[in-house]
């Protein structure tokens, strides 16, 4: 994980109002929570609509509708927020911005012609998507 840019698309210091520098600056932020308003910054960073990531984290999007924008999220949610942001940054790193984007919303046949933003919901899809990223990267298509 690269550390600096999950910070970035998390909104960075102007956001999260914490430093973020190392992985226990992360672990600090997903157990103490991250404002509401990363989620916009998350969506903006990669060209997605809030609405499709708060879809992909545990709570609801009427819960949500009662945080103020600098409101802290739970740990669980700003855990698998971040996790998000993580994988992103990868994807973006491998495939390039709208490849990704797109990638993420069609059938990919190493996945049983699944598409990869249905496996986002857990961390263990998280993982699988970003091991899938990898193998793209070193060329290998299986």
């Amino acid at each position: 994980m690269t550390v600096r840019m999950v910070n970035e698309r998390l909104g960075g210091y102007g956001v999260l109002k914490h430093r973020v520098n190392t992985d226990f600056d992360l672990a600090y932020l997903a157990t103490n929570g991250v404002p509401k308003a990363s989620i916009q910054h998350l969506a903006s960073s990669i060209g997605m609509d809030p609405k499709e990531i708060i879809d992909l984290l545990p709570v609801t999007s009427r819960n949500l509708q009662r945080y103020e924008e600098e409101d802290l999220l739970s740990n669980v949610v700003s855990d698998h927020l971040i996790a998000l942001a993580d994988l992103f940054s990868v994807g973006v790193n491998v495939l390039s911005k709208d490849y990704f984007k797109s990638w993420l919303t069609s059938p990919v046949p190493s996945l049983g012609n699944e598409c990869p933003i249905h496996f986002l919901k857990t961390h263990a899809g998280i993982e699988l998507i970003k091991t899938e990223l990898g193998r793209i990267e070193h060329g290998i298509f299986a």
